[in-house]
């Protein structure tokens, strides 16, 4: 997620949903968990399952990567256990993109209620709390080439975080150096280029204090 909320062209996010949600239904999946209704924090545990410490970017990536799932036949469930952002809930309200979510209780589900967030299934781990559990009957035919998508997605995402040494792969937590999702030989390459200033960096920078 961090990868998608990193690129320098958000509607990748779609892409990389519908690729996601085609491997799934393949396999007889129905549903997918994924992503945070938090922000990146400094220093976050989980730093790859946020996508930006902007609250706007993280609510488009969120709404753009579920509507990929969902024209895949795949029903998308954001996982909002954990901390929660207020401005990200409102982002989606906003966009009216409430989407399915997963939650740790009752209580949780009640405190997004409370803040407008209203949707169709809402799940713990063992349980149904809104709705029910029905699969998406459509299945996509539309044939993709995944491993040119995922390349894309990688060019698209190459961050200079500040000029000075240093490569970091899924590491967004340094002033100076380039920032990038993969230790493939090919795009440390790039990332290399964009150190020297023989290209341009590609990506945003996914966390700022």
């Amino acid at each position: 997620m961090l990868c998608l909320g990193s690129s320098g062209n958000l509607v990748l996010a779609k892409k990389a949903g519908f690729v996601i949600g085609k491997i799934l239904k393949e396999n007889g999946f129905s549903f997918y968990i994924f992503g945070s209704l938090d922000t990146l924090r400094f220093n976050d545990p989980e730093p790859l399952k946020k996508i930006s410490s902007s609250p706007y970017i993280t609510a488009q990536v969120l709404q753009l990567f579920a509507e990929g799932l969902g024209d895949a036949g795949i029903i998308p469930v954001i996982d909002a256990r954990g901390d929660i952002n207020k401005d990200v809930i409102i982002s989606l309200i906003t966009r009216k993109a409430t989407f399915p979510i997963m939650v740790e209780n009752e209580k949780k589900y009640l405190e997004l209620k409370k803040l407008g967030y209203v949707t169709s299934l809402v799940i713990t781990e063992k349980d149904v709390l809104v709705g029910k559990l029905v699969p998406l009957k459509w299945k996509n035919t539309r044939s993709v080439n995944i491993g040119s998508i995922r390349e894309e997605i990688l060019k698209s995402s190459i961050v200079l975080l500040g000029k000075g040494k240093g490569i970091f792969i899924n590491d967004p937590f340094h002033e100076k150096g380039v920032l990038i999702f993969s230790e493939e030989p090919w795009l440390v390459e790039k990332a290399w280029e964009v150190l020297q200033g023989l290209s341009n960096p590609t990506g945003r920078i996914p966390f700022r204090q």
